[in-house]
């Protein structure tokens, strides 16, 4: 494969290759979604072709190994379907060929599904996205329409229009607090601040593209393929990357190995993924490919490595009934963190896997468990850290 540079916090990355590290998918699937929860990626439902002539109400779950079957999905509306990720729980949205308003709730430890409230999402089976914030579930539409779902009642809200033409396609990634968008036919590409209910429009894209996979490292947005104007034969096997720091758009010298849109992305063990997708000639593909290599994905936005280990106060603090947790490693770890109750009894294992250097945020969402005073422990190497936090509803 080719060379490339990655420019990453001002220092160059030089990679003789762009290896697959991962297996591919059992079978080709395209227009599904993906969550790594407790070292092990979930992929949940997508079609087997452009048309959706075939779609997989199944969850698929690759345990660091290989790829197998997990779980099954209780409806059959999975091409183009959303989701993300709240502690232990997968929320997946809409998707064709009639749930744009479908809004249900698969949790990981059990395996149970739950269906929740309906969005006001009525006509978008596809095309859609979403990301979560501060335990509000933000989902927007082709229309540029924008909901907000409120996980602790479950209740559903309008937010301000996107008053952008043409939309199609969107992707979206949340960094500092902020949403970025982008698929509209105009080549447009927007932020929203869901703490504001404000649209900033930023520097338009270099070419229009929509139903791309999208990854960040630091300052640097990757929007890895997708298409343009949401036809068929006419994706792209580029990478756009932009610069938020500088409004600046720019193409890596890396591609992924064929053109293909509608692919789910994955970020696992520090490595960014593309996993399956819809090729040019409308057929889904199977493929799993690196796109960042393992140890820069996901890692904090500070420009020095932290020189020491920590563990910071949980906020908010008290909470209810979420709160996230900040920490810090100085060097490639392995990572656990346990929640307690008062009795020392443990409650969950939020994470244990190996971490690059790097600083972090984890969210914690503690719906099903009663008031009171909880405690969560890091463990990295050979440092120990517990802190007090309180579950007040």
């Amino acid at each position: 494969m080719k060379n490339f540079l990655l420019f990453f916090v001002g220092i160059i990355f030089l990679n003789s290759s762009f290896p697959q590290q991962l297996p591919n998918l059992l079978i080709p699937i395209g227009a599904g979604t993906c969550e790594v929860w407790n070292n092990s990626i979930y992929h949940f439902g997508g079609s087997n072709n452009w048309s959706g002539s075939i779609c997989y109400p199944r969850v698929y779950k690759f345990d660091g190994t290989s790829w197998a079957y997990h779980d099954s999905i209780p409806d059959n509306n999975m091409w183009g379907v959303t989701s993300v990720l709240v502690g232990d729980n997968v929320y997946l949205l809409g998707a064709w060929p009639s749930g744009p308003e479908l809004n249900r709730r698969y949790n990981l430890n059990t395996n149970e599904w739950l269906y929740l409230a309906s969005s006001p999402n009525t006509y978008h089976t596809w095309g859609i996205t979403a990301e979560v914030f501060n335990g509000v579930i933000y989902l927007f539409n082709p229309d540029g329409e924008c909901f907000a779902y409120d996980i602790a009642t479950d209740v559903w809200s309008n937010r301000t229009i996107n008053t952008a033409s043409g939309t199609r396609d969107l992707s979206s990634i949340l960094y500092h607090n902020e949403i970025y968008i982008i698929g509209w036919d105009d080549s447009t590409f927007y932020k929203y601040n869901p703490t504001t209910d404000q649209w900033t429009r930023l520097a338009n894209s270099l070419y229009q593209v929509g139903a791309c996979a999208m990854g960040i490292i630091n300052n640097l947005i990757y929007f890895v393929g997708g298409n343009s104007g949401g036809t068929t034969g006419a994706e792209y096997k580029t990478i756009l990357v932009y610069d938020i720091t500088t409004d600046n758009w720019s193409i890596d010298l890396h591609e992924i190995s064929s053109k293909r849109h509608w692919m789910a992305t994955a970020e696992y063990k520090g490595g960014l993924y593309v996993v399956g997708g819809i090729d040019s000639v409308a057929q889904a593909v199977d493929i799993v490919e690196e796109i960042v290599p393992q140890g820069t994905a996901g890692v904090n936005d500070e420009s020095e490595t932290p020189e020491e280990f920590s563990l910071a106060q949980n906020y908010p603090n008290p909470f209810n009934p979420l709160t996230t947790f900040r920490y810090s490693i100085p060097n490639e770890s392995k990572v656990i963190i346990n929640v307690y109750d008062m009795l020392g009894n443990e409650i969950e294992t939020l994470i244990n896997e190996e971490k690059p250097a790097g600083t972090y945020e984890l969210t914690w969402y503690a719906e099903q468990l009663p008031s009171g005073v909880y405690f969560y422990q890091l463990q990295a190497g050979s440092y120990v850290n517990t802190k007090k936090m309180i579950l007040l509803k």
